[in-house]
This record gives C-alpha cells, sequence and structure tokens, in this order.
C-alpha cells in the first residue's frame, strides 16, 4: 500500500471513529432529553441551561483561547508538539488562577450570586478549556481513537451521574445535580492532561511559546467570547428579559437542532488538516472541488432533522415544550449558516488574519445582542429564533468577503447560494405542513432514500472522503 492510500484509509478510519463518538454524544444528549426534562422543571431546566452558557463564557477568558493557536503551532513547533502543549497549560493555569481571585472577589463585593455555582463554572470553564485543547491536538495528529474517546467518555459519565444526584435531590435547586457532575467530571479529566502534559513536555514556562500563543490566540478571545455569545446569549437573555421556562424551552429546541452536527463535526475534523495539507501545496482546485459536497452533506442531514423534529419533541418531552415545535426551522437553519462560514474562518485561520476573525465574529454577536434587547422581550424565544438567523448570516457574509480578500482562488460565493436557497424554500415548506407531520416524513423518508441511492451509485461519499 503507497503513502496516498494509507492516508486516505486513515482518513477514513479518522471520519468513523469522529462520527460514532459525535454521534454517540449527541445521542446520549437526545436520549437523556426525556429523563432531564422531567426531573427538573422547565425553570430548573433553563438554569442548568443559562449555566452552561456562563461556562462557555469563562472557558475562553480563562483558556485565553490559546488551544485554537494549536492548529498553526502543529505546522510551526511540529518536532515539539509536546513542549508546546505543556507550554500553554502553564500559560493558561496562571490565567486561571488570576482570574478566578478576581471574579471571586468581585462576587463579594458587586454580587449576590451562589457561591457554589460560581466555584463550578470556574472550575469547568479551566478543565473544558483543556479537554478541548487535547481534541485538537489529536485532530491535527489524525489520533482517531483518543479523540474519539476524550469525545464520548466524559459525557457518558457526566450524564450518568447527573441521572444519579437529581434523582436522589430534594428541595427547588436541582440543577445542583446536573451542574456539579459536569464540573467534577472535567476536573478529573483535566488534571491528568495537565500533569502528564507538563511531564511530557517539560516547557511549562517557555516565553517564545508563550509569545507566539498569545501573538496568535489574544484576538481570538474576542472571536470566541463573540460565538459564544451568538449561540448562548439567546438563553442568558431570553432568561432575563422574559422568563427562565422559555429559556429552558428555547434550550431544548436548540440543542435539538444541534443534532445533525454530529456528522458534520465528524467532516470537519478530517476536513480542517486534510484542508491545511491541499492548501499547503497548492492545491486550491481540488479543495474546491470538494467543498459542494462538504456542503451538500450536511444540507441533506439537516433538511431531514427539520422535517421530522416536531415529532421528536413531543415524544421526547412533555407538552410544557410543545411550543418549541415552531423554533425548529430557523434554528436548524442556523446550525447550517454555522457550519457554511466555518469554511471561511478556517481559511482565515490558515493564513493567521485572527484580528479579523475576531472583528467579523464581534460584529455579528452585537447585532445578535442589539436585536434581542428589542425582539425578546416582545416574543420570547421565537424572537431569539431569527436574531440568530439574521446574525449567522451576517457572520458569513463578513467572513466570506475577508476570506475572498485573502485568497480569491478559494470558494466561490456561488457554491453557497444554492443550498441556502434549498433550505429556504425547505424552511416555508415545513411552516406549510406543520400540522400534517405525515407528509413531513414522508418527504424526509423519500427524499433521504433518494439522495443514499444517488450517493451510493455515483460512490460520491465514498470519493468524497478519500
Amino acid at each position: 500500500m503507497n503513502n496516498t492510500s494509507k492516508k486516505n484509509d486513515k482518513n477514513i478510519k479518522a471520519s468513523a471513529f469522529y462520527m460514532v463518538g459525535n454521534l454517540f454524544n449527541k445521542a446520549l444528549a437526545f436520549f437523556t432529553i426525556p429523563i432531564f426534562t422531567r426531573l427538573l422543571t422547565t425553570s430548573e431546566y433553563g438554569i442548568a441551561q443559562t449555566y452552561l452558557s456562563w461556562v462557555s463564557i469563562l472557558t475562553l477568558i480563562v483558556g485565553l483561547s490559546l488551544g485554537n493557536s494549536i492548529r498553526t503551532a502543529y505546522v510551526d513547533f511540529h518536532d515539539d508538539i509536546e513542549g508546546y502543549m505543556s507550554s500553554i497549560f502553564g500559560l493558561s493555569l496562571l490565567s486561571f488562577l488570576v482570574s478566578s481571585a478576581l471574579i471571586i472577589a468581585g462576587m463579594f463585593i458587586f454580587g449576590n450570586i451562589d457561591i457554589i455555582l460560581v466555584i463550578c463554572c470556574l472550575i469547568q470553564s479551566y478543565f473544558q478549556f483543556v479537554a478541548t485543547a487535547m481534541t485538537t491536538k489529536y485532530m491535527m495528529k489524525v489520533d482517531y481513537i483518543r479523540k474519539t474517546l476524550l469525545l464520548a467518555l466524559p459525557n457518558l459519565t457526566i450524564q450518568v451521574i447527573a441521572i444519579f444526584t437529581i434523582m436522589n435531590m430534594h428541595g427547588d435547586k436541582k440543577y445542583f445535580g446536573y451542574i456539579i457532575p459536569y464540573a467534577a467530571v472535567y476536573m478529573v479529566v483535566g488534571i491528568y492532561f495537565v500533569i502528564s502534559s507538563f511531564i511530557r513536555g517539560k516547557k511549562p514556562l517557555n516565553k517564545l511559546y508563550w509569545k507566539y500563543a498569545l501573538t496568535y490566540s489574544l484576538p481570538l478571545i474576542f472571536h470566541g467570547l463573540s460565538l459564544v455569545l451568538l449561540s448562548s446569549s439567546d438563553r442568558i437573555m431570553i432568561t432575563n428579559l422574559y422568563n427562565s421556562s422559555e429559556a429552558g424551552v428555547y434550550s431544548l429546541i436548540y440543542n435539538l437542532s444541534m443534532v445533525a452536527m454530529a456528522v458534520t463535526a465528524s467532516l470537519e475534523a478530517v476536513w480542517v488538516p486534510w484542508f491545511t495539507r491541499k492548501l499547503m501545496t497548492g492545491e486550491k482546485s481540488t479543495i474546491n472541488k470538494n467543498i459542494t459536497k462538504y456542503l451538500e452533506i450536511a444540507l441533506v442531514l439537516m433538511l431531514c432533522l427539520m422535517f421530522v423534529a416536531p415529532e421528536i419533541v413531543k415524544i421526547m418531552a412533555t407538552k410544557q415544550y410543545y411550543s418549541g415545535i415552531y423554533m425548529i426551522p430557523p434554528l436548524v437553519f442556523a446550525s447550517y449558516e454555522m457550519y457554511m462560514y466555518t469554511v471561511y474562518v478556517n481559511v482565515e485561520y490558515y493564513y493567521k488574519s485572527t484580528k479579523y476573525i475576531a472583528f467579523n465574529t464581534i460584529v455579528a454577536a452585537i447585532t445578535n445582542i442589539v436585536l434581542n434587547f428589542i425582539f425578546v422581550p416582545l416574543y420570547g424565544g421565537m424572537a431569539a429564533c431569527f436574531t440568530t438567523v439574521i446574525s449567522y448570516m451576517v457572520s458569513f457574509l463578513m467572513h466570506s468577503k475577508h476570506s475572498r480578500k485573502l485568497d480569491r482562488e478559494l470558494f466561490p460565493l456561488k457554491q453557497f447560494a444554492v443550498p441556502t436557497l434549498i433550505f429556504i424554500i425547505a424552511i416555508i415548506i415545513a411552516y406549510l405542513l406543520m400540522e400534517f407531520w405525515i407528509a413531513r416524513w414522508i418527504i424526509a423518508i423519500v427524499g433521504f432514500i433518494f439522495y443514499a441511492a444517488y450517493a451510493l451509485l455515483t460512490k460520491r461519499f465514498s470519493n468524497f472522503l478519500k
């Protein structure tokens, strides 16, 4: 077997493993929804989901977004990647200690927030950063077994413990039974990786690596925060501007709408290192040829999800959540917009244009917050769905414009026009058929079968992976 065949074989195995890991995570989250929505009130579920939104924000602050530098460091410091990993963990640990001290001090001075919530949030934020950094390293190494295990095992452990703790709790703060397992499991996993990295890399205080990481990553803190605000500020603002019960309904539908991302995240995990290698060797025509298939697979999966999701909500949750079925089409479309704009963000990453990545995403996040302030108090979660769609479209257009300035040969905008138009037409059909579930399911099943048969006969999917 020649080197090319070996790489193709490894890519296919990696994609399969990533898909299994991501599908396992999504399936686990999906099948535990009816458990948590019955063990917790909509208000408690909303508080728990809002807590996870704050974790996403603090992860970027305490970790200084240093994990984003691993992509380029893997190329620039390939022979000493372990030393580089130990250095960013050393720097991030220092940031975590300082940030925690300031946040806790500020809480005592200005706030009246539950100290246990704050401590759990800080602990989970840092060690979740550590776990994410390790998955990025494994992705670049195409170490698909370890990456898949790191995706699946902590989440499985958390869900099992959370169910047990909630069932054995009493009172009106059962959300702690959901929150504490997250913090505890990530702390155990994160401590192991930090210590083992220090032992292997032996460079926790390397100034050269610190300067490199900070130069690359600091602008991405704002990018990361803006991304989190785009995906999480809706829940926070619904809780504060409307009510926590509405935030619980929105969170359930948002999580369901992201189920198709299990497959797309698997494809992206293989796409990013492949795209990097091809761009390094100047094979831009090959990249452009494959992006159509890359977009097409996600389009089919997300359209199928959109058409069948209302009944899934009715099966998985109580009647308190049924009002959320009308939120499904825009939120699924928002997840596809997210998938599309990462194509252009990968170009910006390659050319180390991190300041523009941050600027473009900040504008989109501000758009989302401003629109939420105007419309969420009036229309609740439904307004947040459409403000999310508008904000992600702003992000897509800005990233595409800058990416095209960096490299005009990559990803003509017209390649994204057709799938976007198809999705918009499908949303209109989904709303027209919202009360006719049989028609929606027939469209989804027949459409998927036709596409699967077409892909199988033309070997479209296997050729794409190779």
